[in-house]
């Protein structure tokens, strides 16, 4: 939000994320886990707020499924499932691929400095050394949702973008667990598909370019299921 400051100059302030925020993004990164009991009294602690804005973001949160309601017993982070992931996996593939196909048929000059931009901030999170794990598999995850994003972004259509950022954000939980659980999640594709998916989008190749990103997102959820659900 900008300001004058008492020298006449804009001055850019950056407002503190809300209670809600704090508490999605802890959700999705899974520093919240999955079935924890959620205390209004510890999270006003834990955001340094009141109780009413705890309230409304649990209340907000179990709308969008990320939190759960039992009866008069209060709150819980949602539950993960491998057949939920498998649903939203399944929707977030079809929207996503067709949203991306729109995206290359009417993308401009903007939409692709787009995709570069979040491509380069892709890669510089990537080199990063001054990181540590759990920080580096945020800030990686961060950006993968900003480069995919910025892959749809020509699409016209708002809603199939709403629809689309509501299931990355539930598929990213399941993500973020995997990244957490998986004995070595520093490994690296062989192949880079960003790159890949990328290229072939700049060169207007509909066909190989939607195929590349199906299965991108396929072999990114068979990791999960095999991290989180061996059995399934």
């Amino acid at each position: 939000m900008p300001l004058i400051n008492n020298q006449g100059v804009n001055v850019e302030v950056t407002e503190s994320p809300s209670t809600y925020q704090q508490m999605r993004n802890d959700i999705l990164e899974g520093e919240i886990a999955p079935e924890s009991k959620l205390s209004i009294a510890v999270l006003a602690e834990r955001y340094g707020s009141s109780a009413a804005p705890v309230r409304e973001a649990l209340s907000r949160l179990a709308a969008e499924g990320l939190v759960t309601r039992r009866g008069q017993r209060g709150y819980w982070a949602a539950p993960i499932s491998a057949d939920e992931f498998v649903e939203v996996s399944r929707l977030r593939e079809m929207l996503e691929v067709d949203a991306f196909r729109q995206s290359i048929e009417s993308g401009d000059l903007d939409w692709e400095a787009r995709i570069a931009g979040a491509r380069h901030r892709e890669l510089a999170v990537r080199s990063r050394i001054d990181l540590s794990d759990s920080e580096a598999a945020v800030q990686r995850t961060r950006e993968n949702r900003r480069f995919h994003m910025a892959l749809i972004s020509g699409c016209p259509s708002q809603w199939q973008l709403r629809f689309i950022s509501t299931l990355y954000d539930q598929s990213e939980r399941f993500r973020r667990l995997s990244l957490t659980s998986a004995v070595d999640s520093s490994a690296r594709p062989r192949v880079d598909e960003h790159e890949q998916i990328m290229q072939a989008a700049f060169k207007r190749d509909v066909k190989t370019a939607c195929e590349l990103l199906r299965l991108h997102i396929v072999h990114a959820n068979e990791q999960v299921m095999r991290t989180l659900f061996p059995n399934s």
